[in-house]
């Protein structure tokens, strides 16, 4: 019996699921990858989100923010614990892993890694999901007692699994 990863979906991650069609090449592809994501591979763990996430849906075009607050009722919400989420959001910024003013993405990995989450999934890889930036991230979660999340996006974490089907 195997047990299923935890998952954290940050808000570029819903809008991406819930996002209308675009004639951009590149974010209709990111699009399928999440959607793919999203039926493919949700059963297979456990998925959460934060009120981080909530808060950020409810900006722009009342139509897509009522697909994302719809779909987002469908994920269960980590339950906050705001002191140690704000103290480990500002030691990454403190830290220079993330810039100033960039205190929500810092709040959605810190709320992951305060949850013990396994995986965070973003399209956001200027701030996020950025493999130049991740091991800082990694250090300064791991210097404050926690574990640090995978970050990455839907579409890495599809190929990865492929990888893993593969007889190499």
């Amino acid at each position: 019996m195997s047990v299923k990863l935890k998952v954290y979906l940050e808000s570029s991650f819903v809008s991406y699921v819930t996002g209308m069609a675009t004639s951009n090449a590149k974010i209709a592809a990111d699009q399928a990858y999440t959607r793919q994501w999203w039926e493919e591979e949700r059963s297979a763990c456990d998925v959460y989100t934060s009120n981080y996430t909530v808060q950020e849906s409810v900006d722009g075009r009342q139509d897509q923010v009522a697909l994302r607050l719809e779909f987002l009722k469908s994920v269960p919400l980590l339950p906050s614990r705001i002191e140690e989420e704000v103290a480990l959001a500002n030691k990454l910024i403190a830290g220079h892993a993330l810039p100033e003013g960039e205190t929500t993405d810092a709040l959605h990995i810190a709320a992951a890694s305060v949850a013990g989450m396994d995986i965070l999934l973003t399209w956001n890889c200027r701030h996020m999901a950025n493999p130049h930036t991740l091991p800082l991230t990694r250090d300064i979660v791991t210097k404050a007692g926690y574990v640090c999340p995978a970050v990455m996006t839907p579409k890495t974490f599809i190929e990865n699994k492929m990888m893993e089907d593969c007889d190499v």
